[in-house]
């Protein structure tokens, strides 16, 4: 059949019908793809509270941690806590090693005396390390600019691997940080690249005051 004879029997009233099934048919595959590509993947973005976009920009990221940080598994729980929100993320540098780690907890609170209950929670939580202070491990000491701060970390040993666990908590107004991670004496993640995360954790939780 050419051209010519397929347009003449479209035209052909007798064979109209013939070719508006076939469009029907044609027509609503297309529709149904239509709105389900708007319904899913032309769906807008969910937008943050201003507690969770606040929450947000503390959170450390790829970008924040040591150079050379072999990263192959990053763990994420939401965490909730009386008036307030909070989250937890883990950066760990081997999978089957867990305990080289690096991790973050951010909780924002509505009120200060929320807040001030929250950093007393965390603390009693992480001030029973052996070691307190800043003397803990001096090589990743330095000027936060937190409200409050605490560090503490205990001494110990793992797979005959000397370490460090260490956990730092702050307070930034209505923000409560807490940053840990497991510190090893040449290797892994060292002193002084702890103290670099602690730095830019401080910078962030710092500049949130602006956003409270």
């Amino acid at each position: 059949m050419n051209l010519e004879q397929l347009i003449r029997k479209i035209g052909d009233s007798s064979k109209r019908s013939t070719w508006q099934v076939i469009g029907f048919f044609i027509l609503i595959p297309m529709l149904l793809g239509w709105f389900l590509w708007n319904s899913f993947m032309g769906k807008p973005a969910v937008l943050l509270t201003p507690e969770e976009a606040l929450l947000e920009t503390i959170l450390l990221d790829t970008v924040d941690l040591p150079a050379r940080w072999s990263l192959e598994d990053i763990d994420i729980e939401q965490v909730n806590v009386p008036q307030g929100i909070g989250k937890i993320i883990w950066f760990r540098q081997f999978f089957d090693r867990p305990w080289i780690n690096i991790r973050e907890e951010v909780y924002v609170y509505q009120s200060e005396e929320a807040t001030q209950q929250g950093y007393e929670n965390q603390l009693s939580e992480y001030a029973r390390f052996e070691l307190q202070g800043w003397n803990a491990v001096p090589a990743f000491s330095f000027s936060p600019r937190a409200d409050e701060i605490h560090a503490s970390c205990t001494e110990g040993y793992i797979n005959g691997q000397h370490h460090f666990p260490c956990a730092v908590v702050g307070q930034y107004g209505r923000v409560v940080m807490v940053v840990g991670g497991n510190i090893f004496d040449k290797r892994w993640l060292r002193a002084d690249q702890f103290r670099q995360v602690l730095i830019t954790a401080d910078q962030k939780a710092n500049l949130s005051r602006h956003k409270q």
